[in-house]
């Protein structure tokens, strides 16, 4: 376990508010993070993209201050002030040098607090959104990854992007942004982490002061926890785009909640599997065996509720169908026969080893802060982290390998060019196009 892991002070306010705070002394800086435990999963239907446009709208100007005004307040002291939406939350975030913590604090109340919601900076911020999503689409990478989400959901919560698409960009207005915030930002859903060079009692002190009797809005949305009562059926699918040379790839099925007791062992063969880089299985069979790809990975989204398991890679596209084949027998293989005792003691060192390293910095270590507050995994957590890892069996991954990797259930899209994938494909099962997605 590393040396320094510092206390986590928790405090419930009058209001409701759930503080943490973390006296960290190795800079003298000061991380401010608020959070509500809504996100993109509680965006309206066919709206995606209000909370993390209600969060950017925060910034734009409040009730005393425009954005300008509140701009030129927070670089004069070398600070910085972000927001986004995310799943399961929306984060308001704020840092600068520690000698500022009450004017720093006082600023994110008022921004988390007062938000004017000005009617002239919904056009603006549209502009701004078009034209970032229009750029990310012209990029194969993000458009196969938007594709897999929304085939992949079937339309759930969790089968749009944060950011919304131009579809959602028309449909949301500047009333469904005052309804989210109105409903979400409520202090029965919310949480202040305090991490850096301020004494304990002065945070508590001053929070107190600015956030005490702060109560928002409500009733928020109930939690997004359930398992979705429909899921795209397993198979191939392709999106044809002929102009391309080569083929983007996603595979994947249903994973597990952030709260699943397999989380360590899962979370270990998935490093094994392809989140180990030039190490793991698919990185191994893939590239240095079959020279197909750069660059392959498996990812685990864990998150309130089951998240995506997701394999992505790029080839060329003539072998598209091969590297399909291959990738479904690695996680075959892992399913079947489990990881080897040094895989497992490599991934245990590879995650024990860069755990530090999270915690190096106060915003380092406020995200380490939210992300046990947002899945309530207590406020020890740190403290037990490298001991849950270090204590997964051969056994315990070889039984999480079993249960937890499905690849007959897996989902396959290709993003390519029809005429040189679909024949090859066809010969691994029926290949259904895509279209409209």
């Amino acid at each position: 376990m590393p040396d320094y892991i510092p206390e986590i002070h928790p405090e419930t306010l009058p209001g409701g508010l759930r503080l943490l705070g973390v006296e960290y002394d190795r800079v003298p800086w000061v991380s401010l993070a608020f959070l509500t435990k809504r996100g993109a999963e509680a965006d309206p239907p066919g709206k995606g993209g209000a909370a993390d446009w209600t969060a950017e709208f925060l910034t734009l100007g409040t009730a005393r201050r425009n954005q300008l005004e509140l701009a030129r307040d927070i670089e004069s002291r070398g600070a910085s002030l972000n927001a986004r939406g995310g799943w399961d939350a929306t984060l308001v975030s704020l840092e600068g040098l520690a000698e500022d913590f009450p004017e720093l604090l006082a600023t994110l109340a008022e921004v988390v607090q007062t938000p004017a919601f000005l009617e002239g900076e919904l056009p603006l911020l549209k502009e701004r959104r078009r034209a970032e999503l229009v750029h990310l689409l012209d990029d194969p990478r993000e458009l196969a990854n938007v594709t897999f989400l929304r085939l992949f959901f079937q339309g759930a919560p969790y089968g749009h992007p944060v950011d919304g698409d131009l579809k959602s960009l028309e449909a949301v207005t500047l009333a469904d942004l005052k309804a989210f915030y109105q409903t979400q930002f409520t202090a029965q859903t919310a949480t202040l982490v305090v991490v850096g060079m301020v004494d304990l009692d002065r945070v508590a002190a001053e929070v107190r002061r600015h956030w005490g009797g702060w109560t928002g809005g409500g009733p928020p949305s109930p939690a997004y926890t359930e398992t979705p009562g429909s899921l795209c059926p397993p198979g191939i699918f392709l999106k044809d785009k002929p102009g391309l040379t080569q083929s983007e790839i996603r595979l994947g099925h249903l994973g597990l909640p952030r709260s699943h007791p397999d989380y360590f062992p899962l979370k270990l063969v998935n490093y094994v599997l392809g989140e180990g880089g030039f190490s793991s299985r698919l990185m191994t069979r893939i590239r240095s065996e079959l020279g197909c790809t750069y660059g392959i990975r498996s990812h685990f989204n864990f998150r309130r509720a089951p998240g995506p398991f997701i394999i992505s890679t790029f080839t060329p596209a003539a072998n598209t169908a091969l590297v399909v084949k291959e990738i479904a027998a690695v996680v075959e293989e892992v399913r079947n026969n489990g990881i080897t005792a040094q895989e497992l003691a490599e991934a245990q060192s590879y995650y024990v080893g860069h755990f530090p390293l999270g915690l190096e910095t106060p915003r380092g270590l406020s995200r380490q802060v939210i992300s046990l507050d947002l899945y309530d995994l207590g406020t020890d957590y740190l403290k037990r982290y490298c001991s849950q890892v270090k204590g997964v069996s051969l056994e315990d991954a070889a039984r999480a390998a079993r249960e937890h990797l499905h690849p007959e259930a897996l989902v396959t899209l290709v993003l390519g060019p029809a005429t040189q994938c679909a024949p090859d494909l066809e010969k691994e099962g029926p290949v259904k196009a895509v279209d409209e997605i």
